[in-house]
C-alpha cells in the first residue's frame, strides 16, 4: 500500500506540475484556474477505489471483477455529473473545467489499470488458467 500511495501522489505531483505548467501555453478559456480541486478530488477517488480493489480481491476474483467493472461505471456517471452541474452553474468556465477534469480523468484511469493490472492481473489470469484447466479434464 506504501508503495501505491507514493506512486499515487507522484503521478498526482507530475501531473499537476504539467497542467500548471500548460497554463502559460493554452488559451485562458481552455485553462481551469482551480485544477488544484481537481487533482484532489482523482487522488481521493483514486485511493478508495484502490482500497476496493484490494478488499475485493481478498474474496476472490469474480468479486474482484465484479467491484472492478461496477466501481468504474460508478466513477464515470459521477464524473459525469460533477462536469454537468459545473457546466451549468459556471457555463462561462465549463469548457475550461470539462478540459481540465478530462486531463486528470485520462491520466488517473489510465495509471489505475496499469497499476491493477501488475498487482491483480496476473493473479487473476492464472486462476482463470487453472480453472479452464480442470473444466477440461472433466470432459
Amino acid at each position: 500500500m506504501k508503495s501505491f500511495l507514493f506512486k499515487l501522489l507522484l503521478l498526482a505531483v507530475v501531473v499537476t506540475t504539467a497542467y500548471a505548467l500548460l497554463g502559460n501555453i493554452i488559451p485562458a478559456r481552455f485553462y481551469f484556474a482551480g485544477f488544484y480541486a481537481v487533482a484532489a478530488l482523482f487522488i481521493l477517488v483514486t485511493l478508495l477505489f484502490h482500497l476496493g480493489l484490494q478488499k475485493s480481491f481478498e474474496k476472490g476474483s469474480k468479486n474482484f471483477i465484479r467491484y472492478y467493472m461496477g466501481a468504474t461505471g460508478l466513477k464515470l456517471l459521477l464524473f459525469l455529473i460533477i462536469i454537468l452541474i459545473y457546466a451549468f452553474v459556471n457555463k462561462a468556465g465549463a469548457v475550461g473545467f470539462a478540459l481540465c477534469f478530462f486531463f486528470y480523468y485520462f491520466t488517473f484511469t489510465a495509471f489505475e489499470v496499469v497499476i491493477a493490472n501488475a498487482q491483480f492481473g496476473r493473479v487473476v489470469k492464472e486462476e482463470k488458467e487453472k480453472k479452464g484447466m480442470t473444466e477440461g479434464m472433466n470432459e
